[in-house]
């Protein structure tokens, strides 16, 4: 789901491709703005037209509105399911290496045999510990974006799709 697959790559790197991620989600949800915008009046039109005569509100279209919903809501929901797994893995991610830090330090106490020994561990441990909250908290963003863009998707699609055809429709 993640485009974890910098792996420990380039912190940098990775978060620049977080931040155009999260870029084109909020073109996205504007875009979804406008459609929605767009389709929701062309529907108030059509049902302002059919109060006239009952017969059109057997449109197929006043069907659509609800179904569509409730598919696009399924798709999102088995999305973000999924997307929620790999949040979690990302948050053990963090918790381990902090985790595994603190070990190294706590065994490499055993080993050190004068000042210089113990300041290069507490340099190694410090160094490790920065190190790896940095990739897993980058690796936190990057499924929590994804699992944003996961949950949008199919709404997005469907109020897009809705406005291009009511448009052809009725334009």
């Amino acid at each position: 789901m993640a485009r974890r697959k910098a792996g420990n790559g380039e912190p940098t790197q990775r978060f620049l491709t977080v931040a155009g991620d999260l870029t084109r989600t909020g073109v996205k949800t504007g875009e979804m703005g406008v459609a929605a915008a767009q389709t929701i009046g062309y529907r108030t039109a059509m049902m302002a037209a059919a109060m006239n005569n009952p017969i059109d509100l057997a449109n197929p279209e006043f069907v659509r509105m609800g179904s569509e919903k409730v598919e696009a809501m399924v798709e999102a929901t088995h999305a973000v399911a999924k997307g929620i797994g790999e949040m979690q893995q990302a948050w053990m991610t963090l918790m381990q290496g902090q985790l595994q830090a603190a070990m190294v330090m706590v065994t490499g106490l055993g080993q050190c045999r004068n000042p210089v020994d113990l300041m290069e561990l507490q340099r190694r441990t410090v160094t490790e510990t920065v190190e790896a909250g940095i990739h897993a908290a980058l690796y936190m963003v990057e499924s929590a974006t994804a699992l944003t863009q996961a949950g949008m998707t199919p709404a997005y699609r469907t109020v897009r799709a809705n406005a291009r055809r009511l448009a052809k429709q009725h334009g």
